[in-house]
């Protein structure tokens, strides 16, 4: 039979991103991939996150790789 995992909380979500954030600054696509959730849960996880005084968000105009404008998110408090 085909078993489902159960849900992750969003206390679960904003651990494992903030154990991401330590090594160092990174993308939504990255933190989307690593957590391996969607962009709407990393953008909501974020803001939240964000909100508390824990990360800040950071816009680039232009990436190296693709010419296109994306965001990384640092930590700024030590956890």
């Amino acid at each position: 039979m085909n078993e489902r995992k159960p849900k992750r909380t969003s206390l679960e979500i904003k651990k494992e991103i903030l154990k991401l954030l330590k090594s160092k600054e990174r993308t939504f696509r990255d933190l989307e991939t690593k957590v391996n959730t969607n962009f709407e849960t990393i953008k909501t996880q974020i803001k939240e996150l964000e909100y508390l005084g824990f990360v800040k968000t950071i816009k680039h105009e232009r990436s190296e790789h693709t010419g296109r404008p994306f965001t990384t998110v640092k930590l700024i408090q030590n956890i």
